[in-house]
């Protein structure tokens, strides 16, 4: 398959997995989160809220600091504001150590401190949306969920042009294999972080470089999707600035 012929994504489904895992394998990024250590729901959820808008070179700086000051989520649940915000202050954004004890309030008190598999019930959770929620179900549940954020966006909008994050969720949902859905995503994050960056795309050293069609960013097309909760939310498609969304991290 040359650079610029797409046949189908069965076709995806049949070779991009194995090379997005075996990459990862070689090359991925060593965070503590994705030690066995870190794949507990509770790290994992309170680790994507710290990554929200943030490196994650900076998050793993204060992750084990984090986390040894409050092991449990009825330790967040029960923190001061100041006290949490003292750890996260590096990471700038400090209204998330105020959102850091609600989400562990809301489920100490709605969920008995129990971190739920559902993603409905993720959902639900005060400044939860579907990223966080996906990654939760992939990360600690390894549960196959789709993982995009504002970088996979743009990669998949160079790799197979699309445009929003409905059809990219739907896609990636037919690639990732049940036995390894962590290091397939891992892999897109990595690679759409480092690699497949905004200006200048490192094509030469990524491992999807034969199967891309290398479209050009459609500014003009982007849409971010409005996830709907119990009809709380109706789903819309609404404008958003690209360049904004590609600054994000």
């Amino acid at each position: 398959m040359s650079s610029r012929e797409y046949e189908s994504p069965s076709v995806d489904a049949e070779i991009l997995p194995k090379i997005l895992v075996d990459w990862f394998y070689k090359h991925g990024r060593n965070f503590p989160w994705r030690d066995e250590s870190g794949l507990n729901p509770y790290k994992i959820l309170i680790t994507e809220v710290l990554l929200q808008m943030t490196k994650a070179e900076t998050v793993a700086k204060i992750w084990h600091e984090f986390f040894k000051a409050f092991p449990t989520i009825e330790e967040l649940a029960n923190s001061s504001e100041d006290r949490v915000l003292n750890i996260i202050r590096p990471l700038g954004l400090a209204y998330r150590a105020k959102r850091l004890i609600e989400i562990a309030r809301q489920i100490v008190r709605d969920f008995n401190g129990v971190i739920s598999s559902s993603l409905d019930e993720l959902l639900r959770l005060r400044g939860v949306g579907p990223y966080v929620a996906s990654a939760v179900l992939c990360f600690a549940y390894g549960e196959p969920q789709p993982i995009v954020d504002s970088n996979v966006m743009r990669m998949m909008n160079r790799f197979r042009g699309f445009t929003d994050e409905k059809t990219i969720r739907e896609y990636l949902s037919k690639m990732i294999p049940k036995d390894h859905p962590r290091e397939f995503n891992w892999a897109l994050l990595d690679i759409a972080a480092t690699i497949c960056k905004p200006d200048e795309p490192n094509c030469v050293v990524c491992p999807l470089n034969q199967y891309c069609l290398k479209i050009e960013l459609q500014t003009s097309k982007w849409r971010i999707m409005r996830k709907s909760i119990r009809k709380r939310v109706k789903v819309s498609l609404q404008p958003y600035s690209i360049r904004r969304r590609l600054t994000n991290k």
